[in-house]
C-alpha cells in the first residue's frame, strides 16, 4: 500500500446509490419492495399477538408518517432515523411503547438486496485501486435507515471491506447537503476538507453539499441518469467511475 502522508488527496468519499451501486436494472419498483418489507413487520407484530389495523391501512398510514417525516427533515437538512420514523407510525397505529422492540422491528422488516440492483461494472476494480493506492474510502447516503441495515446490501456486494468509514444520515442526523454529515465523515478519517473529493450523483445534495463542506466534488453523472444541475456547479463530472482515477492523477500533479 502506498503512503499518501505527502500527498493532497488522502480521502475519497462516496454516495452510494447510483454512485457505487447502479439502480437503472431496478426490477418492479420501490413500492412494491417496500410493501414486501412491511408485509415482514406485519407478520411480525401479529405474531406477537399485537392488535393490528388491516394491513392496507396499516400500509398507508406508514407511507403517509414516512412521507411526512421526509419533508419535515428536508426543511433544515436534519434527518430522523428510520427507527424513530417506525415507533411514531406504530405508536399512531395504537401499539404500546413500553412493549415495543424496536431493533426487533427493524430486523424482521429484513432489509435486503433489491432485484436488479448491482455495483457498477468498474465500482469493485476502482475501490481496489484506490485502497491499494493508499487513500481512506468512506461512504456517506442519505439513507434513513440505520448503517447496519445498508450494511446487508454492501456485504453482499463486495463493497463493505473498502470502507473505512460509512455513514447513514438516519444515524448521523444530518443530511446531504448538510456539511455537517461530511465535516463528520472526515473527523473520523483523520482528514482535512482539502484533502478529500467526494464523489455524488446529485447535485442539489451530494455536490452543493461537498462544495460547501470545502471538498472537491465529482459529479457521478452514469447514461441512465438526467440531473439537473440548476446552477450548482462540480469541479469535475464523471459518467464511470473509472473517469474518477486520471482526475485523482491530475490533482496529485501526475498528469
Amino acid at each position: 500500500m502506498n503512503d499518501r502522508e505527502n500527498q493532497r488527496i488522502k480521502a475519497v468519499l462516496f454516495d452510494m446509490d447510483d454512485t457505487l451501486i447502479d439502480w437503472s436494472g431496478l426490477q418492479g419498483d420501490m413500492t412494491a419492495v417496500e410493501t414486501e418489507h412491511m408485509q415482514n413487520v406485519y407478520r411480525y407484530l401479529a405474531a406477537a399477538e399485537y392488535t393490528l389495523p388491516p394491513f392496507d391501512e396499516f400500509w398507508n398510514l406508514f407511507r403517509s408518517t414516512l412521507i411526512q417525516a421526509w419533508t419535515e427533515a428536508k426543511k433544515e437538512w436534519a434527518m430522523i432515523s428510520f427507527a424513530q420514523v417506525m415507533q411514531d407510525f406504530l405508536l399512531a397505529c395504537g401499539l404500546d411503547e413500553p412493549q415495543l422492540d424496536i431493533d426487533a422491528v427493524l430486523r424482521a422488516y429484513n432489509w435486503h438486496t433489491v432485484p436488479g440492483v448491482a455495483p457498477f461494472a468498474d465500482t469493485l476494480p476502482v475501490l481496489e485501486q484506490l485502497k491499494n493506492s493508499g487513500y481512506k474510502i468512506g461512504l456517506i447516503t442519505n439513507a434513513i435507515q440505520p448503517m447496519w441495515m445498508r450494511d446487508v446490501e454492501l456485504r453482499a456486494y463486495g463493497i463493505l471491506d473498502y470502507l473505512d468509514v460509512r455513514l447513514t444520515s438516519g444515524d448521523v442526523g444530518f443530511m446531504k447537503p448538510h456539511p455537517f454529515i461530511y465535516w463528520h465523515a472526515l473527523e473520523l478519517l483523520d482528514v482535512q476538507p482539502e484533502e478529500a473529493i467526494f464523489v455524488g450523483d446529485r447535485p442539489a445534495n451530494d455536490i452543493a453539499g461537498a462544495n460547501d463542506a470545502g471538498i472537491t466534488s465529482v459529479l457521478m453523472s452514469p447514461p441512465h441518469l438526467e440531473r439537473q444541475l440548476d446552477g450548482v456547479r462540480p469541479n469535475f463530472t464523471i459518467s464511470k467511475l473509472e473517469e474518477l482515477l486520471p482526475i485523482l492523477a491530475q490533482l496529485e500533479g501526475e498528469l
